[in-house]
């Protein structure tokens, strides 16, 4: 599986906004298009960040829908009055899902800029230190790994029931992140919150 990530900022008051156009354009012309695997939305609403996430079943039908990438955050840039702060093209190396996917739960996503070599070092350690603990823990709904090979970028995003579920599991997992920064050669990791508003996958429990 592979996919790209769309990183959009605008106000928090044009939030909403921004998930109209994602439902009723993005995600409908995402789901149209050949080798499309799903579609995802994240947003802050306090600081008006949104990511936009199309999946992809194969890495020459991410690269074939490059024009609709384009012209779809350009288009909900413009819906929520923001601007495009970041695309991300990656290949989706874990996804445990022991709760199918469903609105209204919450990401917590982070992000790892550590070197290329390094990068199947943390999906082991993802696998067998990280995961684990996880699963244990109250409220988890799944765990997804995407890693760039070019670039050494990765990003790990666990999903919770509740905010405070993913609050809850916080301390069982920080010191495993310092961890994983370590293993990819990285200095720090990351961390965001997000609200999951829309979310339409066409994947298996576990990759």
């Amino acid at each position: 599986m592979y996919g790209r990530m769309t990183r959009l900022q605008s106000s928090p008051d044009s939030i909403d906004k921004g998930i109209s156009f994602f439902k009723e354009n993005v995600a409908p012309k995402a789901r149209s298009t050949p080798g499309n695997a799903g579609a995802i939305l994240l947003v802050d609403r306090k600081s008006g960040t949104a990511i936009g996430i199309t999946l992809w079943e194969t890495t020459e039908a991410l690269n074939a829908s490059e024009q609709f990438g384009i012209s779809s955050r350009t288009q909900s840039a413009t819906a929520a009055g923001g601007s495009v702060i970041d695309v991300y093209r990656y290949e989706q190396v874990m996804a445990d899902r022991a709760q199918p996917p469903k609105v209204g739960t919450f990401v917590r996503l982070n992000t790892v800029h550590g070197s290329p070599d390094k990068l199947d070092n943390v999906v082991k350690f993802m696998q067998k230190q990280v995961l684990p603990a996880l699963k244990a823990q109250k409220g988890y709904r799944a765990l997804v790994m995407n890693i760039n090979r070019t670039t050494g970028r990765s990003t790990v995003s666990t999903i919770w029931d509740t905010m405070a579920d993913l609050e809850a599991s916080e301390s069982a997992v920080s010191g495993l992140r310092r961890d994983a920064a370590d293993a990819a050669g990285a200095k720090d990791v990351k961390v965001e919150i997000f609200e999951s508003v829309f979310s339409e996958i066409k994947q298996p429990a576990s990759v």
